[in-house]
């Protein structure tokens, strides 16, 4: 390959590294197939927030964009959160995130998520969307790709402005907060989504 070739390929390789295997790994796998104008390569990793990170660095140079997604969950008190967001930052690293899991994005397809909740209060909210809006008997279920298929990925575009309002909001209200080391403190903006970012950058055609 010659250098111009493997300058081209780098130009159009876009990774989405992800810690989870069942719903965020599905639901990407669904956006990739709405046709981004990159290459889109989509790798799952059993690993916290920080070694996720490592390993987007050494993609960086091959790609034209990398971008870790993870859920903020436990990982501040586990003192991997803030180390990966420096990591990032420095690597030029993109990072989607959720607080306090990826089902923040999820229920955004359906309305703006602003409530504080924690694991268990929005796996029922999820859960309650699923089967008294969307009037799905069996409910919520993670691994189901057919239910992302049909139910979220047809409204991306609401995600996107519900997401973006949420998070521009937040932004707003914690301006004097903001540390080049580590951002905003989104650990603390529960409940809240930056992954229309990452939707943003893909470059969709077709939605």
């Amino acid at each position: 390959m010659t250098r111009m070739q493997r300058k081209i390929k780098a130009r159009d390789a876009f990774y989405i590294l992800t810690n989870g295997k069942e719903t965020e790994k599905n639901y990407f796998e669904l956006v990739k197939s709405k046709k981004s104008i990159y290459d889109v390569k989509i790798e799952h990793h059993n690993d916290d927030p920080l070694n996720l990170v490592r390993m987007a660095t050494s993609l960086v140079k091959q790609a034209n964009q990398v971008w870790c997604v993870f859920d903020i969950d436990n990982t501040f008190e586990e003192n991997s959160l803030v180390p990966a967001i420096k990591l990032a930052q420095e690597n030029n690293v993109n990072i989607a995130l959720s607080n306090i899991a990826f089902e923040v994005w999820l229920l955004s397809h359906y309305k703006p998520v602003e409530k504080r909740m924690d694991n268990k209060q929005l796996m029922k909210e999820i859960d309650d969307l699923c089967k008294k809006e969307l009037k799905i008997s069996n409910g919520y279920d993670k691994s189901n790709k057919e239910l992302l298929k049909t139910y979220f990925i047809p409204k991306i575009k609401d995600a996107i402005t519900n997401a973006k309002i949420n998070y521009q909001k937040r932004v707003l209200e914690h301006e004097k907060e903001y540390s080049g080391n580590q951002g905003y403190k989104i650990w603390e903006w529960n409940s809240c989504t930056n992954v229309y970012m990452l939707i943003e950058a893909l470059k969709l055609k077709k939605f």
